[in-house]
């Protein structure tokens, strides 16, 4: 007989935690269906120009672009991180559903602060 030393691979690995799996997918469905929302909102504020159409209006063309081009996408590029962090969260068996969540949060931090941009930069009228 020889003294073989087997090692099992799954020794130090860390149990998987269903309820993180299945909140952190949850929260990735999320974030790919506020994306997508932003950006069609995204290309929906320029409609907001349209009151600076008249003469004297004081409209910031170049806040509004700013604005618009935060929003469309400036959120797919936190959703695009978002996820592939999370993945790799997942991967290696780390708490990851508060990758997703941050991903989330940044996503609507970033188009709230486009689309108030875009309000200052058009004058109520």
């Amino acid at each position: 007989m020889t003294d073989e030393i087997v090692i099992d691979p799954m020794e130090g690995e860390k149990p998987p935690r269903t309820w993180d799996f299945f909140l952190t997918i949850f929260l990735l469905l999320l974030l790919l269906v506020l994306t997508g929302i932003f950006v069609v909102s995204g290309f929906g504020m320029g409609l907001s120009v349209l009151g600076c159409a008249e003469a004297g209006a004081g409209c910031n063309g170049t806040v509004i672009s700013a604005g618009r081009l935060l929003a469309i996408f400036g959120t797919p590029i936190i959703g695009l991180a978002g996820f592939v962090t999370t993945i790799v969260f997942i991967a290696r068996r780390k708490l990851s559903f508060l990758v997703a969540l941050i991903a989330c949060l940044a996503s609507v931090g970033v188009f709230l602060l486009g689309s108030w941009l875009v309000d200052l930069a058009v004058p109520a009228g």
